[in-house]
């Protein structure tokens, strides 16, 4: 499949059939992926593939927290406010989405039934958590970025499908502890991944985006 191809045609995978995906195929998408850009080739990126029973175990122990109440503790801090347009955009697509749904936004029951998908990875036979070394700048988070992109485009050229994820990382000393992994790891994003279900509703919602000339400014023309 063409770059430009993979562009146009990836969308987040929020549903999943029951089938793992083979380590020959993983280990191609990871390698792959591996070949994104980054500051002075530091390549800052630490990949942690979870399926199977410590998956299982470590989605039970995620949930339970959030239903609990936890306030959420990600290492990067999600943001608290936004720019007036990208508020727009966050509302926008928040409302489109439980539209095509079928479920009333004001609906706070479901509402927090589908946030809470977040907490099981969308049932998806394995989920990778992308770190870094806590001591790293914002230069190596924009290394993260592009790998992670990079991964997506190459699940998608696979055939498989990803959904980046922060509310799964809400968590991250759950996530170090059932993984056995050192405070200096700071986990900064999960990708939920595997094969789409293609009969699943929500895998047929895609977002809008905006229009070229609005965030694309021409100079010396």
């Amino acid at each position: 499949m063409e770059v430009l191809q993979c562009l146009e045609s990836r969308r987040s995978s929020r549903a999943f059939l029951d089938k793992e995906v083979d380590h020959v195929l993983l280990r191609r998408v990871l390698r792959s992926a591996g070949r994104s850009p980054s500051y002075m080739n530091t390549q800052p990126w630490e990949i942690l593939v979870v399926e199977g029973g410590t998956k299982k175990r470590l989605a039970e122990r995620l949930w339970d927290t959030a239903v609990g109440g936890a306030r959420p503790r990600p290492d990067v801090p999600f943001p608290d406010r936004w720019p007036e347009a990208l508020d727009r955009r966050t509302k926008e697509h928040r409302l489109r989405r439980f539209r095509f749904l079928g479920v009333d936004p004001e609906d706070a029951e479901k509402v927090r039934a589908s946030y809470m998908l977040n907490f099981r990875f969308f049932d998806a036979p394995c989920v990778v958590f992308v770190g870094m070394d806590r001591t790293l700048t914002p230069w190596s988070l924009f290394d993260l970025g592009a790998y992670v992109h990079g991964l997506l485009l190459a699940l998608e050229s696979e055939g498989l499908g990803g959904c980046p994820q922060a509310m799964a990382v809400a968590y991250p000393d759950i996530i170090r502890d059932e993984l056995r992994l050192d405070e200096s790891l700071s986990i900064v994003i999960a990708v939920s991944l595997g094969y789409p279900d293609p009969d699943a509703p929500i895998n047929g919602y895609r977002s809008t985006r905006k229009e070229l000339d609005d965030s694309v400014r021409w100079y010396g023309r």
